[in-house]
C-alpha cells in the first residue's frame, strides 16, 4: 500500500498564489475594461482610471477599481435634474446655438448614467465568481 504525505503549509502557499495570480489578471483586465469603456471628451477621465490593492497576502484579498477624477460619480452614475445658481458673479455666462446667453439660473435636466465602472465589474468579475459590493 503506497502512502501518501500531504504537506499542507505547501499546499496552502501554492493555493493563495495561484489565487492572488489570478486575482492580479482579473484586476487589469477590469482597469482596461473600463478604460475602454469610459467615454472620452479629454481623455482626463480615462487616463485616471486605477486600482488599489489591499489585504493582499491575507485570506481576504480585496481591490478597488476606481478614478480619482471630481466628477467620475456623475458620469458613472448620471445626476438627477437641478438648479444651477453663479457662485462668484451675477449670472451664469454659456454659449446657446452659437450665441452667448446671460442667465441668473439654469434648470438643468440632468445627465444620463453611462455605468462604464459598474459594467467593467459585471462583465469581468461576475462571470470569474468575485463577489462585487460598492463602498
Amino acid at each position: 500500500m503506497a502512502r501518501l504525505n500531504l504537506d499542507r503549509a505547501a499546499l496552502t502557499r501554492t493555493f493563495s498564489e495561484a489565487s492572488r495570480r489570478e486575482l492580479r489578471v482579473a484586476e487589469r483586465q477590469v482597469v482596461n475594461r473600463a478604460k475602454i469603456l469610459a467615454p472620452v471628451d479629454t481623455g482626463r477621465l480615462r487616463a485616471s482610471i486605477k486600482s488599489k490593492r489591499t489585504g493582499f497576502f491575507t485570506l481576504r484579498p480585496r481591490i478597488t477599481v476606481y478614478s480619482n477624477v471630481a466628477y467620475a460619480g456623475f458620469v458613472n452614475d448620471g445626476t438627477r435634474p437641478h438648479i444651477i445658481r453663479p457662485r462668484r458673479a451675477k449670472a451664469l455666462r454659456f454659449r446657446m446655438n452659437g450665441r452667448i446667453v446671460y442667465a441668473r439660473v439654469v434648470n438643468h435636466p440632468g445627465t444620463k448614467a453611462r455605468p462604464f465602472l459598474d459594467r467593467a465589474l459585471e462583465e469581468i468579475a461576475r462571470p470569474r465568481g468575485y463577489r462585487i459590493h460598492e463602498e
